[in-house]
Parts: C-alpha cells; sequence; structure tokens
C-alpha cells in the first residue's frame, strides 16, 4: 500500500520536473528526497442505499413474475398467444382444439390457476388459456 501512496504522491513531481526540463526558461530543478507524507486515516464507510420499492405487480402476475408478451421475440418464435382461440391454424397446423398451457407438461402454475410458469420463458408468466407451438399434452 505504501508503494502506491508513494507513486501517487510522486506523479506530480515528475511530471512538474518534465514540464520544468523541457522549458527552456527555467533550469530544471534539483530533485529533493521526498519525506512519506503521513498516512491518512481510511474513511468511514458509506451507509447502504434504501432499496427502491418495487413497482407494483398485476393481478395475474402477482404470485410469480411478469406476463409474457406477444410482441416478444421468444413467444413469436413459438407462436405463443395468451388466447388459445386465437391461434393461425394455418401458421400452427398441429394445434388442436383444447390445447391450452393449463393441460401442457411444461406448465407449472397451480392447477385452476389463471396464469403461471412456463421454463420456456425464464422467469415470465403464461396465460393458463394460452398456447405455443411446443405444447406436450400433459399424461393422464
Amino acid at each position: 500500500m505504501t508503494n502506491r501512496r508513494r507513486f501517487i504522491m510522486m506523479v506530480p513531481l515528475t511530471g512538474a520536473a518534465l514540464a520544468a526540463a523541457c522549458s527552456e526558461k527555467a533550469p530544471p530543478p534539483e530533485a529533493a528526497p521526498a519525506a512519506p507524507a503521513p498516512v491518512a486515516p481510511a474513511p468511514a464507510p458509506m451507509a447502504a442505499p434504501e432499496p427502491a420499492a418495487a413497482p407494483a405487480p398485476t393481478a395475474p402476475a402477482a404470485a410469480g413474475g411478469p406476463m409474457v408478451e406477444e410482441t416478444e421475440p421468444t413467444a413469436m418464435a413459438l407462436g405463443y398467444v395468451a388466447d388459445a382461440a386465437r391461434v393461425d391454424k394455418v401458421k400452427h397446423p398441429n394445434f388442436v382444439e383444447g390445447s391450452v398451457c393449463a393441460n401442457c407438461v411444461l406448465y407449472q402454475g397451480a392447477a385452476g390457476s389463471e396464469s403461471g410458469p412456463c421454463p420456456l420463458f425464464s422467469g415470465k408468466q403464461v396465460s393458463a388459456q394460452g398456447w405455443c407451438a411446443s405444447y406436450a399434452k400433459k399424461p393422464g
């Protein structure tokens, strides 16, 4: 630690000496041995800032995170819709009536819930009545 402090103290002195040496008007200063500066006490630790209040979650996502938006890149790539009645059957010929997130093996929401987490949309919730191209029916 003293080497760093000594270096920091020497930088301005060296810069001044170089500036004077390069100047034609002033003779170069004689280097005087630098006396070690007294060590300043360590600053007191700063108080931790108070955490900011989190925004109030929306009603369906209150239990586990924000809802997936149909316009998100992952949702668009998987053809996710929040209401399975709006699935484009031309674009997704593998869609079968009655296929919804609530009866998909990937859906992790509680039975009867309006929404729940899905591992395909890390940290976000999907509508229980939604659908995507990765739908796989729960056995049983």
